[in-house]
């Protein structure tokens, strides 16, 4: 049997929008979107952080908080396989269960359905895949960003955007790692510190359920949305 760990990285502090993971979204902070999707499924379920507010709104959601996010591992340029990496070390020494994945659930994707994250774990059950990252359709394609460089001059990202006029005539199928959903296997983390692997699934998520919150203006049209 292939056991699973779902977590939920959250710390305090957030560069572009403060206290952007407890930030209200209609009757619910937003990081509830989050426990509430997954509030159902019978595996070990973990917060980390390093607020207070997180760990008492996790309670009622049956997430253990007991793991304390120092502040090493919780700083603007602190990536997620640090902080994933810090806390397997915490779950080997301080946990009575072995785990051999671990479920990543970042709390800026509010509109991540609970049927996602059981499709997601069901293909690694069914492929054997080493990790999984959660994908959608680009909203903008590459070939239609351009670069600013002042504000009289600009060129495409990409000179091949020149070959073409119309989406539909587009020799590329463009998707985008949509942040909700990543998954690995533990001991593949813990010996190439990536999320990505050569054994690797794909599970595509539909546009609407995929918007990850960065900023204000993101809080406002997912308000909306709801």
């Amino acid at each position: 049997m292939i056991n699973f760990a779902i977590v939920v990285p959250a710390r305090k502090n957030s560069k572009t929008l403060q206290n952007k993971n407890i930030h209200f979204l209609k009757n619910k902070h937003l990081i509830e979107y989050t426990f509430n999707a997954v509030k159902n499924l019978s595996y070990s379920k973990f917060v980390l952080t390093d607020s207070k507010k997180i760990k008492n709104i996790s309670k009622k959601y049956n997430f253990n908080y007991d793991y304390n996010r120092p502040a090493k591992v919780s700083k603007d340029k602190t990536s997620s396989v640090e902080t994933l990496l810090h806390f397997n070390e915490w779950l080997e020494k301080n946990f009575n269960k072995t785990f051999d994945y671990i479920v990543v659930l970042q709390p800026t994707s509010p509109l991540r359905r609970n049927v996602d994250v059981i499709n997601s774990i069901n293909l690694i059950k069914k492929n054997k895949f080493t990790t999984l990252f959660s994908v959608s359709e680009s909203l903008e394609h590459p070939y239609e960003t351009i670069n600013i460089i002042d504000k009289n001059r600009w060129n495409f990202n990409f000179k091949k955007s020149l070959k073409f006029y119309r989406r539909q005539d587009f020799d590329l199928n463009s998707y985008f790692i949509n942040g909700a959903i990543y998954i690995a296997e533990i001991k593949y983390l813990k010996k190439y510190k990536r999320l990505y692997s050569n054994n690797h699934g794909l599970y595509f998520m539909k546009k609407y359920n995929s918007f990850d919150i960065n900023d204000l203006e993101d809080i406002k049209i997912v308000k909306n949305l709801i």
